[in-house]
C-alpha cells in the first residue's frame, strides 16, 4: 500500500496528487505529473481518495492515519488532499483532479452541502464510486455518507459539557464556522435545542460568529469578551476555531472565569486543556472514521451491501447503516479532558 498525504492549493486540477510520494502529514506538496504512480502493495489495483475541508491541521492528519491503516490492511493505495484554508472553490477543483485521474472511489467531506454537487455527478458519470465522510452533501447523487456521529448527539453532548462547566447558568457565546457549511449549522442548533430543553438559566448572548481560521476565532473570541463582561462561556465550533477562542481566553486572564468547550481534536485542545483555558472537548475517533471511510469505498468498489449492523474489521465497536439515508454512523461523541487527551494521537 502507497498512501501519499497532499496540502494542495492552487496548482492545475488535473495534477493534483502526481509526484507526491509519501508526504508527511501536514506537508505541503507540489504536483508535477498529469499520471498518478502505479500502486504498491495489496491487490495494487484499486485507488481511493478523500478530499479533506481543509489540509495542515491535527484533526485531518488523524483522518490520514486511520485510513492508511485502513488501506494497509485491505491493499489498496489511499490518497488525500484538501485546501490550504477552507475554499470552496479550491476543494471542487481538487476534486475535478481526482475524477481526472481516474479514482476508483472518492470520498469528500464539503465545505458547502451544494458546492460538490455537480463535481460528485461528474465523478459518478465516470464511472467513479463517491462518498461523504466527515460532512455530507445531502442533495447530491452521493452513494453513501459516512458520518462520525449524530448531529443531535454531538450538540447535546457540547451543551452538556458547558453546562456542566458553567453550573447550569449564565451567559454564553458560539464562534462557528463558515457560515454555510451545514454540519456546523446543525451541530449548533442541536446545542440549542438541548440547551432550550434542558438548561433554562443559561442564555446565548450576541449573534453567532462566523469564522474562517484561528485568527478570526480569536479576534471575533476577543470581542465577546469585552462586549459581554459576564460571559461565563464559549463553545468553539469547529476544530480551526478552538486554539483563537482558548487564546482569547487565557490572554483575558479569564481562566476559571470564562469556559470554553467545543469540537476540537485532542492535540489541538492539548494545551488549552492543560492551561485551564479549556474544559473539554467533543469529537469521536478521527482514525477510525479515516478507517471506517476506506472500508466503505472499498465496499462501493467491491459491490458489497451494506448491513443494518456492519462489524468492520479494525474496529472495536459495530457499525450502524440507516438505508433511508444511505448513512454509516461510527458511534457516539467521544468526551476529550485533562485526564484522557493525551491517550489519543491526533
Amino acid at each position: 500500500m502507497k498512501s501519499r498525504f497532499a496540502v494542495i492549493a492552487a496548482v492545475s486540477a488535473v495534477s493534483l496528487l502526481a509526484a507526491c510520494s509519501s508526504t508527511a502529514p501536514g506537508s505541503s506538496t507540489a504536483a508535477g505529473s498529469e499520471t498518478a504512480p502505479a500502486a504498491e502493495g495489496g491487490s495494487g489495483d484499486v485507488r481511493v481518495a478523500f478530499v479533506s475541508q481543509v489540509e495542515g491541521i491535527p484533526y485531518f492528519s488523524g483522518f490520514n492515519t486511520g485510513a492508511d491503516r485502513a488501506a494497509a490492511e485491505l491493499g489498496v493505495t489511499y490518497d488525500q488532499a484538501g485546501p490550504a484554508k477552507a475554499d470552496s472553490a479550491e476543494q471542487k477543483r481538487i476534486v475535478d483532479g481526482l475524477v481526472a485521474q481516474g479514482y476508483d472511489a472518492i470520498a469528500i467531506s464539503p465545505l458547502d452541502p451544494t458546492s460538490m454537487n455537480g463535481a460528485i455527478a461528474d465523478a459518478l458519470e465516470a464511472g467513479i464510486k463517491v462518498a461523504t465522510s466527515d460532512a455530507d452533501a445531502p442533495d447530491s447523487d452521493r452513494q453513501i455518507f459516512v458520518s462520525q456521529a449524530s448531529d443531535e448527539a454531538l450538540g447535546a453532548a457540547v451543551m452538556d459539557e458547558l453546562a456542566k462547566a458553567m453550573g447550569e447558568s449564565g451567559q454564553y457565546a458560539i464562534v462557528s464556522g463558515a457560515p454555510d457549511v451545514a454540519t456546523f449549522n446543525n451541530w449548533v442548533a442541536a446545542a440549542e435545542a438541548q440547551r432550550e430543553a434542558e438548561y433554562p438559566d443559561m442564555e446565548l448572548v450576541g449573534d453567532i460568529r462566523h469564522t474562517v481560521d484561528s485568527a478570526e476565532a480569536l479576534r471575533e473570541a476577543q470581542n465577546l469578551i469585552t462586549a459581554y463582561p459576564d460571559l461565563k462561556g464559549i463553545i468553539a465550533v469547529p476544530s480551526t476555531a478552538v486554539p483563537g477562542v482558548a487564546q482569547a481566553v487565557q490572554n483575558a486572564n479569564k481562566i476559571g472565569e470564562i469556559a470554553v468547550t467545543g469540537f476540537g481534536s485532542p492535540k489541538t485542545a492539548g494545551t488549552f486543556l492543560e492551561s485551564g483555558a479549556m474544559t473539554s472537548t467533543v469529537l469521536w475517533d478521527v482514525e477510525d472514521l479515516g478507517y471506517l471511510t476506506v472500508w466503505a469505498l472499498v465496499q462501493l468498489v467491491e459491490g458489497n451491501e451494506f448491513e443494518e449492523t456492519n462489524q468492520v474489521p479494525g474496529l472495536d465497536d459495530p457499525v450502524e447503516y440507516d438505508a433511508s439515508t444511505g448513512t454509516l454512523l461510527l458511534g457516539p461523541p467521544t468526551v476529550f479532558d485533562k485526564s484522557n487527551y493525551a491517550d489519543f494521537d491526533f
